[in-house]
């Protein structure tokens, strides 16, 4: 018997966690003293953080919902599917995150008027945005379905406020107020799927019972529409997908060095590698105990009854957080990278090329407001169209706009012959390619046989528009030869020297500002014994204190560590310099 509302306890971690993220945002607000803090975190992030942000930020409640229902009704493909991240992420610390550290920017299409011209950094800067905007919708979205089941608050309701609260610490904050709570995000995340898995294995009767009964061929590698077609094509899309789009691609350059972005890609990879069975598996074993949902047409509401089912109080609050958080961690990061280019490679290249540091922050702030605006009127589009075919609809519009947006990026950042006419040729051809195949989807697909090719069929135009985008690509350069000057221009930009990373982010007084990472591990602890003295259940009463009593002593080794290790010039406190 699942609940429908929350107790006390669980309030107070909710409520706790929105006011610890609004917090770290108003800490960062007066010390963001130019673009290059609030955009690239002064290119002084360290790489463990980057890394965990870079985690965090392509992870949402969309992952949790989505995953949760592939692998409610499909089994293992769901943690197949989310494994392709780990060899995405590992050809980012290879060569991408090298290469977008090395271009050293603070927007990700700033590069492109050094490398190309300023024709092309334009393009670029508006090509990302709807894609970005309706993704970020769709996350808000399912967000927003969990939290309404939870909460027992309407869907619009939910979405506004799961938006609102993005919106704000994000304004306030910067790329050092997102990275920060990113990593609050990541221990409440953490958590709630360490808790999940193993009540999900004690409620089936242990681990035999637990994969026993299950359909046939619920344990291979594909499964269900999700055959090997389809698998490539999602390889190649993620692959793009995490090492071009403009929020992750920011956690690569706002870091010191070349290694320490590899070392943030390197991360992620492991990160997403042990996560992934983490959070599915529950739903996987879920299908033994909760039996009835396709037939009820709820599988999107999995993880959420899972949770709802298996969770004593106080402990449905931390997984309701963690929710919330992993969605605000991927949609601020894209908020922030959007503000970024509107503001830089729009408003300061093309209208104010002589405005102040304070005065392009202040820009930033209200280029944050209004596409936060604009993402929330989306998700509530998206909401009352009534489609929660929420994995599909995501794979649907990425496999139009991912390979044509983000690979050309890539490949200016990489290869050196590539001059801007082959960019664009990709760009346009890509694009059409896509939409195209879009049509071919909505209106001749459902009449086509044999099966695998409806079932593969968005791994196919993953795969036809990245080959149509290097293709573009390369006959638009061979067309169209280099001149001596675009000659010129990139080897110049192949040439520069990486400049050396700022210093750690100061407060108003010029003294090296300490970052709240190890106060935001306390107060995470504090909040959890908090939840757990406020619950009656004892189990649940022995875990919540046992895992904020570890919490408390991580927060204070951090604190002290950051104390004996405070000359000018460190990085924030809690923060290791990056070794």
């Amino acid at each position: 018997m699942t609940r429908s509302s929350l107790a006390a306890s669980d309030i107070v971690v909710i409520a706790g966690y929105f006011l610890l993220v609004i917090w770290v945002g108003l800490h960062f607000h007066k010390r963001m003293k130019g673009p290059e803090d609030y955009f690239a975190g002064g290119h002084s992030v360290p790489w463990w953080l980057a890394g965990v942000s870079h985690y965090m930020s392509s992870f949402s409640a969309f992952s949790f919902v989505a995953y949760a229902q592939i692998g409610y009704t499909y089994g293992w493909v769901a943690v197949t599917l989310f494994w392709v991240t780990v060899p995405a992420c590992i050809m980012g610390g290879l060569v991408f995150a090298r290469a977008w550290r090395r271009a050293d920017v603070i927007t990700p299409v700033e590069f492109l008027e050094r490398r190309f011209n300023l024709p092309m950094r334009q393009v670029f800067a508006w090509a990302g945005l709807p894609m970005k905007i309706f993704e970020d919708g769709l996350k808000i979205f399912a967000t927003s379905l969990f939290l309404s089941l939870a909460v027992g608050v309407s869907v619009p309701w939910s979405i506004v406020a799961c938006g609102s609260v993005t919106v704000a610490y994000t304004v306030f904050g910067g790329l050092w107020g997102l990275v920060v709570a990113d990593y609050v995000q990541f221990l409440m995340k953490t958590l709630a799927m360490l808790l999940l898995l193993p009540l999900a294995l004690w409620h089936a009767g242990g681990i035999e019972k637990a994969f026993t009964g299950l359909p046939p061929g619920f344990f291979q590698v594909t499964n269900g529409p999700y055959n090997w077609i389809y698998l490539i094509g999602f390889t190649v899309l993620i692959t793009i997908s995490y090492n071009g789009s403009w929020s992750l691609a920011q956690k690569y350059y706002s870091v010191r060095s070349e290694s320490d972005a590899s070392k943030a890609a390197y991360l992620s990879a492991a990160l997403n590698f042990v996560g992934a069975p983490l959070m599915i598996l529950p739903a996987v074993i879920g299908r033994g105990f909760l039996p009835d949902l396709i037939a009820e047409h709820r599988t999107a509401d999995t993880y959420a009854l899972l949770v709802l089912k298996l969770l004593p109080h106080g402990m449905v609050g931390i997984m309701v957080a963690a929710m919330l958080s992993a969605t605000m961690a991927l949609v601020s990061s894209d908020l922030n990278a959007i503000a970024s280019v509107l503001t830089q490679d729009v408003y300061h290249r093309l209208f104010r090329p002589h405005a102040s540091r304070q005065k392009l922050v202040q820009v930033g702030r209200v280029a944050t407001l209004v596409v936060g605006a604009m993402m929330i009127g989306c998700s509530l589009w998206i909401a009352f169209s009534g489609d929660q075919s929420l994995f599909q609809l995501m794979v649907v519009v990425a496999a139009v706009f991912i390979a044509p947006t983000f690979l050309p990026l890539l490949a200016a950042l990489t290869v050196r012959s590539l001059n801007w006419k082959g960019a664009l040729t990709g760009f346009v051809l890509g694009l059409t390619s896509g939409f195209t195949m879009l049509a071919v989807k909505t209106w001749y697909l459902p009449h086509m046989s044999p099966g695998w090719v409806r079932d593969g069929f968005d791994g196919i135009t993953i795969l036809v528009n990245t080959s149509v985008t290097i293709v573009g690509m390369y006959l638009g350069t061979v067309a169209w030869r280099t001149t001596a000057s675009e000659q010129e221009s990139g080897r110049a930009f192949f040439r520069a020297p990486v400049r050396p990373a700022a210093s750690a982010v100061r407060s108003p007084d010029g003294e090296p500002h300490q970052s709240p990472i190890a106060k935001m591990t306390i107060a995470v602890g504090l909040l959890l014994a908090v939840a757990g003295l406020m619950v009656d259940d004892l189990s649940a009463r022995v875990i919540d204190l046992g895992v904020a009593s570890a919490l408390l002593a991580l927060g204070v080794i951090l604190h002290r560590k950051t104390r004996r290790a405070e000359p000018a010039g460190v990085p924030p406190e809690g923060v290791d310099p990056g070794n």
